[in-house]
C-alpha cells in the first residue's frame, strides 16, 4: 500500500474466495471506553485504484468522528435518548457516574459486559420494559456456547446485575423510568452462579514447582509458592499493569502505555525475609515470614544475588514483570504438563491456604487476619472442605461422652 495513501483504521480481512473486505476500525482504547460503532464495513476494493481516494475520505471522516467523540463533544453526559444505549453511555461517561470510579482492572471487565448489552438490546426503550423481557433476556444469555457444554449462569447473572447497577444511577441521575425499572429487578430473583468449591493442594504446588524448574520457569514456581503460603492473591505477588494517567510523564516500567505496579519487589523482602505490604484489593496490610516456607524459601536460594533487583516476578522471555493475562496462560501451560487438573487454576492457590490452614487446626480469626479479610464469614467462604473445625468439635464430643459414662 502506498505510503502517501492516508486511510487511518483501515484493516482488510483476507477470504479464502474473492478479494480481501475492508473495514474501518475504531481505536482499541476508546472503544474499551465506550465508543460506537467499533467497526464499519466499506464497499469498496483495493484492487480498483479509482476507489482509493473513497476509501481515504470514508476512513478520514470515520476517524474524525471517533476523534471528536474522544475530545468529549461527542458524548455530552447530558444527553439521554431513553433506549438502554443510552443510559450504557450516560452510565459509562458521566463524571458523577460510580463506574468512573472503578478500578481500571474492574472497568475493563465491566465494559465487556456492557458491550454485550449494549449489542443485545440497546435499541429497547426503557418505557416499554416489562419484567418478561429481563427473565428472556436472561435465559437467553445463559443457553451453552456450544450444545452439550455448561450453561452459562455466571454470563447471564452478570448482565442482570450490571442492569440493576445501570438503573440504581439512572434513580441518582434522575432519568426517567430507571426508578421503575430497578423495583422490578430489586423483586426479581435470578438463579445465581454456584461458588467455586475447588483448592489448589500442596501437591499441586509441589508438581508445578518441580516442573516448572524443569522447564526453565523459576518464576512460576516462586510464584506459586508465595501465593499458596501466604494465601496473597495473584496481583499481589505478581503486580500488574495500569494506564498511566492523562499528563502524567511515563515513569518505572512501562509497556504499551501502562505502568507497572502493585508486584512484590525484592526489597519488600528485606533483610529478615519478612514480606510487608499493603493489598491491593482492600488496601489492608499483610505480613508474611517467608522463613517458615520452606519450598519458597529453596527457589529464592536459585536466584543469583546480582540478580535480586526491582520486580520479584519476571518473565524469563521477557525480561520483564509477565505482560497482562501471560501469567495465567503460561502457568497454565505448566500446570498441564505437571499434571494438574483442568479444573485447578491459580486463583485457587489463596482458597488452598487458607482450606489447609483451618485442616491443621489455625484459630479462623487468624486465618482471617492472615489472608487479610474484613469478616470470618469471608474467610469461610475460602475454606472450602476443610474438616480441621468438625475434628476438633467431634473429638470434643467423644471426649464430653467419655466423661459422661466414667462419672
Amino acid at each position: 500500500m502506498p505510503s502517501e495513501f492516508n486511510a487511518p483504521g483501515l484493516k482488510r480481512r483476507k477470504r479464502k474466495n474473492g478479494p480481501a473486505v475492508l473495514y474501518w476500525c475504531a481505536r482499541a482504547d476508546l472503544v474499551k471506553a465506550g465508543y460506537r460503532p467499533e467497526t464499519i464495513r466499506l464497499s469498496y476494493t483495493l484492487d480498483d485504484p479509482t476507489h482509493r481516494d473513497l476509501i481515504s475520505a470514508a476512513c478520514l471522516k470515520y476517524q474524525a468522528e471517533m476523534l471528536e467523540w474522544s475530545s468529549g463533544r461527542g458524548r455530552e453526559t447530558s444527553r439521554f435518548d431513553g433506549t438502554i444505549l443510552g443510559l450504557s453511555r450516560r452510565y459509562q461517561t458521566d463524571e458523577a457516574s460510580p463506574f468512573r470510579r472503578l478500578k481500571h482492572n474492574t472497568r475493563t471487565k465491566d465494559t465487556y459486559t456492557l458491550v454485550i448489552i449494549e449489542k443485545a438490546f440497546g435499541t429497547r426503550a426503557l418505557a416499554a420494559l416489562k419484567i418478561g423481557d429481563f427473565y428472556r433476556w436472561y435465559e437467553a444469555a445463559k443457553k451453552p456456547k456450544v450444545p452439550g457444554a455448561p450453561e452459562r449462569v455466571r454470563r447471564a447473572y452478570g448482565i442482570i446485575k450490571k442492569m440493576r447497577e445501570m438503573f440504581a444511577f439512572g434513580i441518582m441521575a434522575e432519568l426517567p423510568e430507571c426508578a421503575r425499572l430497578y423495583a422490578i429487578l430489586e423483586h426479581a430473583r435470578f438463579a445465581q452462579p454456584a461458588r467455586r468449591r475447588i483448592t489448589m493442594e500442596l501437591s499441586h504446588v509441589e508438581a508445578l514447582v518441580a516442573k516448572a524448574l524443569e522447564l526453565n520457569r523459576l518464576s512460576l514456581a516462586i510464584g506459586t509458592a508465595i501465593q499458596f503460603e501466604t494465601a496473597l492473591r495473584q496481583k499481589d505477588v505478581i503486580g500488574e499493569w495500569e494506564p498511566i494517567p492523562a499528563g502524567e510523564a511515563p515513569s518505572g516500567i512501562v509497556l504499551n502505555g501502562r505502568r507497572w505496579t502493585n508486584g512484590l519487589l525484592w526489597s519488600d523482602l528485606a533483610a529478615d525475609l519478612v514480606v510487608r505490604k499493603a493489598t491491593t484489593k482492600t488496601g489492608a496490610f499483610s505480613a508474611h515470614d517467608l522463613k517458615l516456607c520452606p519450598v519458597v524459601l529453596d527457589l529464592l536460594d536459585l536466584v543469583p544475588i546480582d540478580s535480586r533487583v526491582g520486580p520479584l516476578i519476571i518473565d524469563e522471555t521477557a525480561g520483564r514483570p509477565y505482560a497482562e493475562s501471560a501469567y495465567g496462560r503460561e502457568w497454565r501451560i505448566v500446570a498441564k504438563a505437571a499434571g494438574v487438573p483442568d479444573h485447578v487454576w491459580n486463583m485457587d492457590a489463596r482458597a488452598g491456604a487458607i482450606t489447609e490452614a483451618e485442616d491443621a487446626g489455625a484459630d479462623l480469626d487468624d486465618i482471617r487476619s492472615a489472608a487479610t479479610h474484613s469478616q470470618v464469614a469471608i474467610t469461610l467462604r475460602y475454606s472450602r472442605g476443610a474438616v480441621g473445625k468438625s475434628r476438633k468439635v467431634a473429638e470434643l464430643r467423644q471426649a464430653h461422652r467419655t466423661a459422661k459414662n466414667m462419672a
